[in-house]
């Protein structure tokens, strides 16, 4: 098992670290000291997960009973509840100086999954923007980025980004990516580029507004780098699995699983080299396997060496990131 112990220990006796600072370290890496914040934050996820799936079903199974204006107004009431909730807390934390608490996030990501459902509740009833149903999903977006400032959220952010992607016809057609046209694709490298946009820009506020040229880690900056990332290699591998594009949709996995790579190299971002490896690894499958053809035989074979290389790749790059990052 990869450890610092060692080196903390030759930190504590040069001085670098007090004996409290290196006690602490040591009992984190011996694994007496253990976290337990990915748990609550899956915990309360699910939690809201739940009862949104709650409100749905109970909206399905009481549709005609309670009526779809009632319905639309408890939906709307709750919302603006968990709305205020987080805006009393916000106010507060600035007030008397404490952090939000993981509730905190979580009540603010239920309120705009309850202003989500409704605004969508309310278009399949009344069809209010008619053809341009979709337009919805714009609102959405604009609402989600409003809040996330507000709230400095990166959850709602990622609302407001994939109710973009909604927006420009993603998600409602990713199901079919395997005999997707290249029109999916080309919706996925706007969205791509829309984001990267919004990231460069969003970037370049924060640094205005500090004062300093310097690059800083905002929180933001991740998501939109995520989000942008995966959607490139998403119109990629759609290139890919179609078989008049597939050379082309390839090569440009190739070329964005190198970016990736660097990028995540220089920013220390493991996520981004694990997405060089799995994006790039698909590509070259599927590049392989169409000049393969159908001898199975030869097509399970290099499906082996081909995850095979993919893990040992993974395992070796997640040691020399560590070793760096120590």
């Amino acid at each position: 098992m990869f450890s610092l112990e060692r080196e903390i220990v030759q930190l504590r006796d040069n001085g670098v670290l007090d004996d409290d600072a290196a006690i602490r370290l040591i009992a984190i890496e011996r694994r007496e000291v253990v976290s337990l914040y990915g748990e609550l934050r899956f915990l309360a996820w699910g939690g809201v997960m739940l009862i949104v799936a709650g409100v749905g079903v109970l909206v399905s199974k009481n549709l005609e009973r309670i009526g779809p204006l009632s319905i639309a107004v408890a939906i709307a009431a709750a919302a603006i509840g968990c709305y205020a909730y987080s805006e009393w807390r916000r106010r507060a934390s600035r007030r008397e100086g404490f952090t939000h608490s993981l509730v905190d996030d979580y009540v603010l990501l239920l309120a705009a999954l309850l202003v989500s459902a409704d605004i969508g509740f309310i278009e399949h009833q009344w069809h209010l923007l008619g053809p341009n149903w979709q337009r919805h999903f714009l609102v959405l977006a604009v609402l989600h980025a409003v809040t996330a400032y507000i709230f400095d959220s990166r959850l709602v952010l990622s609302l407001s980004i994939s109710s973009l992607a909604a927006f420009l016809g993603i998600e409602r057609n990713f199901e079919r990516v395997f005999d997707s046209t290249t029109d999916l694709a080309v919706r996925a490298f706007l969205c791509s580029s829309i984001v990267f946009a919004w990231r460069a820009l969003d970037i370049e506020v924060r640094k205005r507004a500090a004062g300093t040229p310097s690059r800083a880690p905002y929180a933001f900056s991740a998501v939109f780098a995520h989000f942008a990332t995966n959607l490139a290699f998403w119109g990629a591998l759609i290139l890919a699995f179609d078989r008049s594009t597939r050379t082309w949709g390839c090569v440009l996995a190739v070329l964005f699983a190198i970016g990736s790579a660097w990028y995540g190299v220089r920013e220390r971002e493991e996520m981004f080299v694990v997405y060089a490896w799995i994006y790039g690894v698909i590509a070259v499958d599927v590049f392989v396997i169409g000049q393969i053809g159908p001898e199975e035989v030869f097509l399970a074979l290099y499906l082996i060496v081909s995850a095979i290389a993919a893990i040992v790749g993974l395992r070796m790059t997640h040691v020399r990131m560590r070793e760096a990052a120590a």
